[in-house]
């Protein structure tokens, strides 16, 4: 018995295919092609259908925000005998579902797998792989035991019909992202990971032509087979250069390479596919990367239309140094967003290039804490880390001018962060400047306390920064949306850890938008005394302390004394949310003890693709 060759045989050039071959190949490429984009559709439209009956759910299972006065007394009856609601300690069919979906989000989304290079989860490596082995499986099946000359061509086909998938997993306006509800900064990844394979492809494709031998017909006399190798060469270059490393240290240079080696490849390869009658496969691809360039600068010209108020400037943001290397960027427009969303800063004055956008979470909400719509200008703030590159420069420019105006635009904005408010318990944990993203969450949980539009009864919110002087980054607002608490059912503890080497705890400051009434600084009188306090914010809640805050502490206390549903959120460091997952996949939220009345825990974390 004899095992049939899997090894590729290469078929000289002097040979002569047949008719009959011809047509075989022709159809097995058209109809890879069409099993490839009807996978792909195929996903899409799934991904659709479970947003969809997500919405759907949460929005027959919402409960009225104003709890019941019998439900009220029943709770509070149960909490004085010890046990909370649902926890009666034994499983219960009924919470069947619940357990089943915690098991299914710690193995999905929560087990971190190392990759030498990063971590991934496993239904990133899911779609990496299945993706992957897909097209894999596309190219080399049904070649007559891999015979190149059936593959060879198949592969660059297969390769070139998802150009305009790879850019539009790349675009900040995308139709994947508006359908699946899944932000273009976590496409990203797919991003990368199907540019890459297409690379292999077209690699294969090339070296087994120049391998079989090139014919006059198809040798490099040609233009379009010199263009066809420019654009492998621009394609494979652009590939090397988007590593992390380069990304991370190098990001404005990678931007800008990236741009210019890729524009490249699609004007090559469409120059080389055009000779055969395949230039098809490449203009779609400029016309999604136009579609999200039109709306990414209509959207610039709209936010940062005309005077429109008498506190704004056009074009212009205030920057102020706020810490030693931390900056705020404040500027007032008439656009909305959704707390945790991000937005690209254009600073033409400060960059080394008038156009370069850069990405920052806007530490800011588009309401008031008083539970009302605000203003139709609002003012929409960025806290920045000056670190290198741009960053560095704009903290250069705060140290040497002080507070000052600048040149500045906003596109945003983008991201699709989670609505809290269906919670019963939200626990915002952040590390250094991931407070941008978390501090959001906290306003927009008041507002909406406020409002009476919220479900959300407690809130614990810990932020670890390395020294106290980068209180002053939030302070005014923290205290502000504590004090705008008081008077709701929603209960806010805020923990600050300073984790540098040394420091001075601070005393928490009767801040200036809490002075007595008459406008004095100091109360001057045993009753003024009494009136200053009583017009002061409780913050014994308020817990500043030196030392790294314990994770696992924290999630434990918050989970067992939840009534409801709890929603952790993550932002900061990447080992802060990998500590986080990992104590997440824990039997702290297994679905034994979601049987048994435990609550179900949902983990949101802040991804910037780019930097992944």
């Amino acid at each position: 018995m004899s095992w049939p060759t899997l090894s590729p045989r290469i078929r000289p050039r002097g040979h002569e295919p047949t008719a009959a071959d011809k047509a075989i190949k022709a159809a097995q490429q058209k109809k890879a092609i069409k099993e490839l984009w009807l996978l792909i559709a195929g996903i899409i439209a799934f991904l659709l259908v479970v947003r969809l009956l997500r919405l759907a759910l949460a929005a027959l299972f919402h409960r009225r925000c104003s709890v019941e006065p019998s439900s009220e007394k029943s709770e509070k009856s149960t909490l004085e005998e010890g046990v909370l609601p649902g926890r009666t300690g034994k499983a219960s069919w009924r919470r069947i579902p619940e357990a089943a979906a915690s098991a299914f989000r710690v193995v999905a989304f929560r087990v971190q797998v190392p990759l030498g290079v990063g971590t991934a989860t496993l239904t990133e490596l899911f779609f990496i792989c299945g993706y992957i082995a897909t097209m894999l499986s596309l190219a080399l099946t049904n070649s007559f035991n891999l015979e190149t000359w059936f593959f060879e061509d198949r592969a660059a086909h297969l390769a070139s019909c998802q150009l305009p998938f790879i850019v539009a997993l790349a675009g900040k306006n995308n139709i994947i992202s508006l359908l699946t509800g899944i932000g273009h900064e976590k496409l990203n990844v797919l991003h990368r990971a199907a540019a890459r394979t297409c690379l292999v492809l077209l690699w294969i494709h090339a070296l087994c032509r120049a391998v079989s031998g090139l014919t006059e017909k198809f040798d490099f006399s040609h233009a379009w087979m010199r263009w066809g190798a420019t654009g492998l060469a621009a394609f494979t270059l652009a590939t090397i250069l988007s590593v992390r490393f380069v990304r991370n240290a190098f990001f404005e240079f990678f931007l800008v390479s990236h741009i210019i080696l890729v524009g490249i490849f699609i004007i090559g390869g469409y120059l080389h596919a055009r000779a055969v009658d395949f230039g098809d496969y490449f203009w779609p691809a400029l016309v999604v990367w136009a579609f999200d360039r039109v709306l990414r600068t209509a959207r610039l010209l709209w936010n940062n239309r005309g005077r429109g108020g008498t506190d704004h400037e056009y074009g212009t943001a205030t920057v102020e140094l706020v810490s030693s290397d931390t900056i705020r960027l404040t500027m007032k427009r008439k656009f909305g967003w959704r707390p945790g969303q991000h937005a690209y800063v254009v600073l033409p004055t400060v960059s080394d290039l008038p156009t370069e956008a850069h990405p920052f979470t806007i530490a800011s909400i588009p309401t008031s804490l008083d539970g009302t719509d605000g203003p139709s200008e609002k003012e929409v703030v960025f806290l920045i880390r000056g670190r290198r590159g741009f960053t560095g420069r704009l903290r250069e420019h705060a140290n040497h001018h002080g507070q000052s105006r600048v040149a500045a635009f906003v596109d945003g904005p983008y991201g699709c962060p989670p609505d809290l408010s269906g919670y019963s318990t939200c626990v915002l944990i952040a590390g250094g400047s991931g407070v941008s993203y978390t501090l959001p969450l906290l306003l927009d949980l008041v507002h909406r306390a406020r409002a009476g539009t919220s479900e959300v009864r407690r809130v614990i919110f810990v932020w670890a920064v390395r020294e106290a002087d980068h209180l002053e980054w939030i302070s005014k607002t923290l205290y502000e949306a504590l004090s705008a608490a008081q008077s709701t059912s929603l209960a806010v503890e805020p923990h600050i850890y300073i984790t540098g080497r040394t420091c001075t705890l601070p005393e928490i400051p009767r801040h200036a938008a809490y002075a007595p009434s008459d406008g004095s600084s100091t109360p001057t009188s045993p009753s003024e005394v009494e009136k200053f306090d009583k017009e002061l914010p409780v913050y014994s809640a308020l817990k500043i302390v030196h030392g790294r805050p314990s994770i696992r502490r924290v999630l434990q206390e918050s989970i067992d004394s939840s009534t409801g549903p709890v929603s952790v959120d993550v932002a900061g460091p990447s080992s802060l949310s990998a500590s986080v997952s990992r104590i997440l996949s824990s039997k702290l939220t297994s679905p034994a003890s979601v049987l048994k009345g435990a609550p179900s825990v949902t983990l949101h974390v802040e991804t910037f693709g780019m930097s992944k």
